[in-house]
This record gives C-alpha cells, sequence and structure tokens, in this order.
C-alpha cells in the first residue's frame, strides 16, 4: 500500500527555497558521496549496506522469498480487504466462510505477485540506495527471470481466484494490480512526484474488491472507507520519503520531499491527512450512524493528530519516524474499528 508507494510538473514542480525544492527534470543519477539536490548523501556500493558481497553466491531459500514478497504488505493488504468483507455483511448474519478464504487468498497472492514485479522494476533504484541494496534483486540473491516467474505466476493465482468470488472482485483487483505495477511503479514513480496519488487508489479498489465479494452493492461506509485508505498513503509514503529523503535523491527519484518546497509539501500532506480524516470518521458514523460516535469521536481527534504531524513534517523532519508509526496504527486501528461495528 505503499502501494504498496513518487512525480511531474504540477503543484510545487519548482521552487527555489533554501535549496530544497527543484524541478523533477534536474534530477540526475549519483553514486558518489557528497549532495543531491543540496541533500547530503552517503556512498553506496559493496559494503556500503553491510551486506556480505557472497550472499550473491547463494541460493535463496523460503526466508529470502518471504522476505521478497515484503509479507508486512500483504498482510496490511489482507487487512483492508476483509474490513470490506466484514462490512458488506453488517446486519445480515455473518460472513461467508469460503468467501473470506477467497477473499485473503486472493489479496495475498495478488499483493506478492505485485510485489514480486515492482522489486523487478525498481531494483536498479534499490542498489543505488542504501536503505534497499542488501534487498535479494541488487545482490544477486534471486534472479530477475525466477523474480518475473514468482510475481507472475502469484499475481495469475491471485487474479483466478478473484474471478471465482465474482465480476465486480475481478474487476477491482486487476485494477489493483495494474494500477500498482504499471501506472505507478512503471510509468510515473520516476518521473513525477504525483506518482503516490496517482497509486493511491490501490488501497480503495482492495477493499471494495472485499466488499464485493459477498455479492452486495457498495454502502457508503464502504465508499468513504476506501477513500479513507486512498488518502493515508500519501500520509504515510511521505513520510517515508522524508525520512529517507536522501535515499530517493541519491536514486533520481522525484518524490514529494525531494522536489516539492516545505510549503507546498506541507499543504498537500495537511490536505491529504484531512481528508483522511474526514473520510474515516464519516465513514465510521456510516456503519451504525449515532451508534458509531462513540467510536467515530477518537477516530475524528487521532486524525487530527495525524494531519497535523503530516503538516509539520516538512520543517521538522525528527518527526519522520513517529509518523511512520502513527500512520500505521492509524489504518490498523481504524479498519479494527469498522470491523468491530460491523460485526
Amino acid at each position: 500500500m505503499e502501494a504498496s508507494i513518487e512525480h511531474a510538473e504540477g503543484l510545487g514542480g519548482t521552487s527555489g527555497e533554501g535549496g530544497r525544492g527543484r524541478s523533477s527534470t534536474a534530477l540526475a543519477p549519483q553514486r558518489s558521496s557528497g549532495t543531491v539536490l543540496g541533500i547530503p548523501v552517503r556512498p553506496a556500493g559493496p559494503g556500503a549496506t553491510g551486506v556480505p558481497t557472497d550472499l550473491a553466491a547463494e541460493h535463496p531459500g523460503l526466508a529470502t522469498y518471504l522476505a521478497f514478497v515484503k509479507p508486512h504488505i500483504d498482510v496490511t493488504f489482507v487487512l483492508v480487504a476483509v474490513t470490506g468483507t466484514v462490512l458488506a455483511t453488517a446486519g445480515r448474519g455473518g460472513v461467508p466462510g469460503w468467501t473470506l478464504l477467497g477473499v485473503v487468498l486472493a489479496v495475498a497472492a495478488l499483493s506478492a505477485g505485485a510485489e514480486s514485479l515492482t522489486n523487478v522494476i525498481d531494483r536498479d533504484i534499490d542498489a543505488v540506495m542504501p536503505r534497499t541494496a542488501g534487498r535479494a534483486l541488487p545482490t544477486g540473491r534471486i534472479e530477475v527471470r525466477s523474480a518475473v516467474a514468482l510475481g507472475v505466476a502469484l499475481s495469475a493465482a491471485g487474479l483466478a481466484i478473484a474471478a471465482a468470488l465474482g465480476l465486480f472482485p475481478f474487476v477491482f483487483l486487476l485494477l489493483a494490480l495494474v494500477d500498482n505495477v504499471v501506472v505507478y511503479s512503471a510509468l510515473t514513480k520516476r518521473s513525477t512526484p504525483w506518482s503516490v496519488v496517482l497509486g493511491a487508489p490501490v488501497g480503495s479498489l482492495v477493499l471494495w474488491a472485499g466488499y464485493t465479494a459477498v455479492g452486495q452493492p457498495l454502502s457508503g461506509s464502504a465508499w468513504l472507507l476506501g477513500g479513507m485508505v486512498a488518502a493515508w498513503v500519501p500520509v504515510h509514503i511521505w513520510a517515508i520519503a522524508s525520512r529517507y529523503r536522501s535515499d530517493y535523491a541519491r536514486a533520481s527519484v522525484p518524490m514529494a520531499p525531494v522536489v516539492w518546497s516545505r510549503p507546498v509539501l506541507g499543504l498537500a500532506s495537511l490536505a491529504a491527512g484531512a481528508a483522511m480524516g474526514a473520510l474515516a470518521t464519516g465513514g465510521i458514523l456510516a456503519i451504525r450512524g449515532t451508534a458509531s460516535a462513540f467510536v467515530a469521536g477518537p477516530v475524528a481527534l487521532l486524525s487530527a493528530a495525524a494531519a497535523a504531524g503530516a503538516c509539520l513534517l516538512p520543517w521538522q523532519e525528527r518527526l519522520a519516524r513517529p509518523m511512520i508509526r502513527l500512520a500505521t496504527a492509524y489504518l490498523i486501528l481504524v479498519l479494527l474499528a469498522a470491523i468491530g461495528l460491523a460485526t
């Protein structure tokens, strides 16, 4: 959800403030130590990440492949989808067991497949950034053809299961896969800071796939909470990009914290955070009306804190790590609250 989650001329495309904002066309690959876009960067290369160079000679095991598909992201997508499925059955009895299992398997396989394919697309970027240089493809622990085969196989399996769930789950998950792998990773990540926004609908599509797997038309709560997940993506990813701004600059990836000025990034983050909070609060209230107020109140307060932190982050980058944790906890808590209210 990073989705799975980076860039065109537009809002904040250029700025002269303190050397922070830059046109994305000014980016150029950098591997030497020094600065990129006025940002200090660390040298990358063999040993820069502390990864032994002889790891490339090892045969990948199950643990290597498991880490390669980023299970923490897969679990997050599964939680988003299950939330949709539970919402669809609110007031209609329990969730059909086979349907729930199908949703879990379809989303887990598609998420893992998408991560495999995006790892292939991003392997040159990962090799440059100290944070990611130790991953399986840059170190050679997994071959590119093996990663492609794994990604295609998992994606095909996920889509096959989605098709068995129904037309709408299949269409929503197919669109999510295309948005993540093609629109975000292949087409826009290296060219515009808006790529994160363009890739954000993945979260909505996954929730709606889980909802429609039960055979119900999308409700107000599904529309609102799906929108919340999409608005959450920029808040989360821009916090990550702020923490690792020098890495993205080194790799010539024009993420918003790299190329936008502080005021523009702060305004965009505030807008995303405010939208996230409004949609989350509205979605919670839509589940059981006024009976949801005891949950909607704390959600609104937590949303305000997250929006304020996101807005301040461009000026206080030391808040990046706490913001990443807050955003992650926020999504999980809102989804669990929605599940609790719907059951």
